[in-house]
């Protein structure tokens, strides 16, 4: 079997664990269009990595006693995507081929859902009641310190101002410390050592600094049509990305050299060849 045709069976599997935990709230509209975010489709990347980097410190790990916590990664993935698309950001129109959520729902909606998606993300992780306090709390330190001001916000905020250039700044905060928070938390929660956990930590900002260059690079050269969304956008608001700077041989190599440091990292952990593979097919996604 491929390695995309894996990576979509464990896709399938994050899916159907959404049900069980997307919420139901009132009023109805606010929950509709929570669920519309949620089910638009995706890789699952987030809760995948955070089972994978579990599994690939800890053999006998039992994954229905931390579903919750992979789960809620996504929650909070698709919060940072409702809010990237409004007009006040990147104004997107489509995601994944359908009509965005401010688009379907308007904008008061959108950013709530976006807030209620954050804010109830934590409140699973918090109600899981098979994992200890201690573990809970270094989970929910992780990913806040990760998702917030010192990560995936920060990044955007640098992202969205016209002179804020440092781009590996933005990659990194933006997305590579998000994806490495879900890899560190993996590692959490099997137990792993220090040492195991700075491995992934590491492991996960270069895949993510190689996920984020690489779509730099779809951007570029990529098909509207297949990639379900707009493309050139950067290039049409002269936003600064890593073609620009370095131009698209340079941006390729330095995306492989990525995930070169990011498969050295994990190698001697105990079961690492679904990170390995995971890492080489950032690099080999096509729109």
């Amino acid at each position: 079997m491929e390695f995309k045709d894996i990576l979509k069976e464990k896709a399938s599997f994050i899916n159907k664990q959404l049900d069980r935990f997307v919420p139901n709230c009132i009023p109805e509209e606010l929950s509709n269009a929570m669920r519309y975010s949620l089910e638009a489709g995706g890789k699952r990347i987030r809760p995948i990595l955070v089972i994978e980097s579990a599994k690939a410190v800890k053999e006998d790990v039992n994954v229905e006693d931390f579903i919750d916590i992979a789960i809620s990664t996504e929650f909070i993935h698709t919060y940072s995507l409702i809010h990237d698309d409004l007009p006040a950001m990147d104004d997107d129109d489509l995601r994944r081929g359908k009509p965005t959520c401010h688009k379907v729902f308007g904008e008061a909606i959108a950013i709530l859902a976006g807030d209620g998606l954050l804010t109830y993300a934590f409140e699973v992780i918090s109600n899981n009641k098979k994992l200890s306090a201690e573990k809970i709390v270094k989970v929910i330190n992780i990913l806040s310190h990760n998702v917030g001001i010192y990560g995936m916000v920060g990044g955007q905020a640098a992202d969205i101002l016209p002179n804020f250039k440092d781009v590996e700044f933005i990659h990194l905060n933006k997305t590579a410390k998000f994806l490495s928070a879900c890899c560190q938390i993996g590692g959490v929660l099997a137990d792993a050592t220090e040492e195991e956990i700075l491995k992934l930590k590491n492991y996960g900002i270069n895949i993510g600094l190689a996920f984020q260059i690489w779509d730099d690079i779809l951007d570029e050269i990529g098909d509207e049509e297949k990639a379900g969304k707009r493309l050139h956008k950067d290039k049409d608001k002269n936003k600064i990305t890593y073609p620009s700077l370095y131009g698209l041989e340079k941006s390729i190599q330095i995306a492989k050299d990525c995930v070169e440091k990011a498969k050295n990292e994990i190698r001697d952990l105990k079961k690492p060849e679904f990170l390995i593979k995971l890492a080489k097919y950032i690099i080999s996604r096509e729109v």
